[in-house]
């Protein structure tokens, strides 16, 4: 950490410290373990004693180098105001867990303070990272771009990735807007050269389950038992026009932030639509493209949100991420690949690479896939067969007030009995041999009794 940031988050603690006399600050930092320090001067001796005590540098190894100071010990009311004072300056520190939390913040220091020793302005930033080939721009949590770029050098000096949530500081540019000139916190935790990478984790089966049941949605209910959803899967909604897709991905957007998951949605249908899903769900994050956005603006969207999504996984979070819908994903890849010409295979693979990053991270979190698309279209069958939950929408089971039906008879989802405990199997069990046995009057019946238990 450099100095002029360490000051800045602990800077009642250098106030208090700077209040007292010099051998007052020799023997609290030898109380701390900070060695020699009658070879420094005292604005150097306070920084390496809140270094040491607050432990953002290693403890120091022993040393004989300096004289004994002639006085009394550390009255330990002294070694009780500086942790007190260290713990007040850490739950103050700008470490933010989310876009969600993030505040419109100014900072002012003192005239007498207005050094260039750190040069940072008074405004706080945050938002997530999109690289653009030489440095990167900070987004909103919806993926709007904002006036803060990001140069290239702290990119590199805080190897920084696409995608992260960056908390810091930001001084005005000559160009025009803003520029980040000191990272704070990367995804609420202090910048690491150390980060694992999304993909050097093991891929594992999903084995906690997202709980549907807090919908009021009968369909999703019984999904809950029949097709349960884990963290980690690929999950496709293929359902016919007016199949509610939409409605399907808003209420799984809906469960998701229920269970306290970061729920982030790739919107690519009516814009209308889009604006429904923001306020439906504010929690969530809307990256928004819908249609009439160029194939372009598509993609850069759904870059960033995967993106986002995998460093929440990598640092042991748990994503969702909902796409309504896959089919215009794959147009919009299809389309500027044509554009691109030599690059066609690699623009075409993303919306398959997008698909199969779901997965649970040995030692780490779970990145969550839940895509709609429609049933006729030809394209998506590949996607079908990398899917590990499989549900089809009906048009016939849509009930009244239903904003979508679900045909249970044809759905299903791999290892789903790892997601269920020996109760809930053999529930499933019971309610699937009532739909095999009686058809669509089973059906009917299984939708009913979920719904009387909403009441």
């Amino acid at each position: 950490m450099r100095e002029s940031e360490l000051l800045r988050i602990y800077r009642p603690l250098y106030e208090y410290l700077d209040g007292l006399n010099i051998y007052g600050v020799r023997n609290l930092a030898r109380a701390f373990g900070v060695n020699a320090p009658t070879s420094e001067k005292k604005h150097e001796l306070i920084v390496r004693l809140i270094g040491v005590a607050s432990g953002i540098v290693a403890p120091e190894p022993r040393s004989n180098k300096g004289a004994r100071v002639k006085s009394a010990e550390v009255p330990p009311e002294n070694i009780e105001q500086v942790r007190r004072l260290l713990a007040e300056c850490k739950e103050a520190m700008p470490f933010l867990a989310g876009p969600d939390s993030a505040e419109k913040a100014e900072f002012h220091d003192s005239a007498a303070d207005r050094r260039t020793s750190g040069g940072y302005a008074d405004r706080r930033c945050i938002g997530i990272l999109e690289c653009l080939g030489a440095g990167g721009r900070l987004c909103t949590k919806d993926g709007a771009r904002t006036d803060v770029f990001v140069a290239q050098s702290c990119i590199d000096e805080y190897r920084l990735r696409e995608g992260d949530l960056i908390s810091g500081y930001a001084g005005e540019r000559r160009e025009g807007g803003a520029e980040v000139v000191q990272v704070i916190g990367v995804g609420g935790l202090a910048p690491s050269a150390t980060r694992a990478l999304f993909e050097d984790f093991f891929a594992q089966f999903p084995a906690e389950r997202i709980s549907l049941s807090s919908s009021a949605c009968a369909p999703m209910r019984a999904a809950d038992l029949l097709c349960p959803i884990g963290k980690g899967q690929r999950v496709l909604f293929r359902a016919p026009a007016a199949g509610g897709k939409t409605s399907f991905i808003r209420e799984m957007a809906h469960c998701a932030a229920l269970a306290d998951l970061r729920t982030v949605i790739l919107a690519f249908g009516r814009p209308e639509e889009c604006s429904e899903l923001s306020a439906a769900v504010p929690s969530a994050s809307v990256f928004a493209a819908p249609f009439g956005a160029l194939p372009a603006e598509r993609l850069r969207a759904a870059r960033l949100a995967l993106a986002y999504c995998k460093r929440i996984a990598e640092a042991g979070g748990d994503a969702v991420l909902l796409l309504d819908s896959l089919a215009e994903l794959v147009r919009a890849c299809a389309a500027e690949a044509d554009y691109h010409g030599e690059r066609r295979a690699e623009v075409l693979s993303f919306a398959e690479r997008l698909f199969a990053s779901a997965r649970r991270l040995k030692g780490a979190g779970s990145l969550t896939v839940v895509a709609s698309a429609p049933s006729e279209d030809g394209s998506i069958d590949r996607f079908a067969d990398a899917a590990n939950s499989l549900l089809y929408g009906s048009a016939e089971w849509i009930a009244p007030g239903e904003g979508f039906g679900i045909d249970f008879a044809r759905s299903s989802t791999r290892r789903a009995d790892m997601l269920l405990n020996d109760a809930e199997r053999a529930s499933a069990a019971s309610l699937r041999a009532q739909i095999a046995q009686n058809g669509a009057s089973g059906m009917a019946a299984v939708l009913q009794s979920m719904k009387k238990e909403n009441l």
